[in-house]
């Protein structure tokens, strides 16, 4: 029987509710999408830039055949050198090494003339791999403004306070149309219990899709971010799946309740006049 009357509900649905429905439910939905904002866009970050960059050390790996005196003598003669600026000796056990037993890393003087430094060394017998390694260029990736935290803050007011609007009115619209149908129902001996489970029903339905069009909608731009990720820099949290997937259930969650407080709040609705058995 709940199920036919259910049908009924929806059958008496007419153009005013209808709008007053759809626009609840894009208030809902744009609640929704203002949470999940929050959990997909970058939080601020320093990207590190080499390309283009000079040398900035030279990292000589050399052999562990090498004796101590020889490496003691390489390192005597190359501090004296002009165009070497620094240099220090580290145990490749502090890297991800190559199988030597150390390195050189080497600051050279001028950067310029950096890479003619390492073919110098590349040519040194009992040197097994140099490494020239560029400048790092600190980059500011996107970040949060507090502009754009308070964009979304307002927009969750707005929009929670416009939907449950929506959702009263729809409900009341709905309601004046099947008044007669809840009167029969009183005078039938029906539990109020039920027509209340109806109207909260249909509000966890429309609460229920707005979470599943939130969850379809946070996939398709996470498809599209991982093939266009410069143009998604501000909304990093896109990339990950299993983010995506979280949000997207909670959304769920979220919008289901919402939605059955909406249902709460249009079955408040049935103690009014017009649905009293005896008029």
């Amino acid at each position: 029987m709940q199920m036919f009357l259910f049908r009924e509900l929806l059958g008496s649905v007419r153009a005013k509710s209808a709008i007053y429905f759809l626009f609840a439910g894009i208030f809902l939905f744009i609640f929704l999408g203002s949470i999940a904002c929050f959990f997909v866009i970058s939080p601020t970050s320093v990207t590190r830039s080499t390309e283009g960059q000079p040398i900035e050390e030279i990292r000589v790996f050399f052999s562990a055949r090498l004796s101590s005196a020889t490496i003691n003598q390489w390192f005597l003669d190359w501090r004296e050198r002009d165009d070497i600026a620094a240099l220090r000796y580290q145990f490749t056990e502090e890297r991800d090494g190559t199988g030597a037993s150390g390195l050189f890393v080497v600051t050279p003087t001028d950067p310029a003339r950096a890479s003619a430094l390492a073919e110098e060394f590349r040519g040194i017998d009992g040197v097994v791999d140099v490494v020239e390694v560029p400048r790092e260029l600190a980059i500011e990736g996107p970040s949060v403004s507090l502009v754009i935290r308070i964009i979304l803050l307002v927009a969750l007011v707005v929009t929670i306070v416009a939907s449950l609007f929506c959702f009263r009115r729809g409900f009341q619209e709905l309601l004046t149309s099947f008044s007669g149908e809840i009167r029969m129902l009183r005078l039938s001996g029906v539990a109020d219990r039920i027509v209340t489970l109806l109207v909260v029903a249909l509000g966890i339905l429309t609460g229920l899709l707005c979470g599943l069009l939130l969850l379809a909608t946070l996939y398709l731009l996470h498809r599209i971010a991982l093939s266009n990720v410069d143009a998604f820099l501000l909304f990093g949290g896109l990339q990950s799946g299993l983010r995506i997937l979280a949000v997207g259930m909670a959304g769920i969650g979220l919008g289901t309740i919402l939605g059955g407080l909406s249902g709460l709040l249009g079955a408040s609705l049935l103690h009014g006049r017009d649905f009293d058995p005896l008029p």
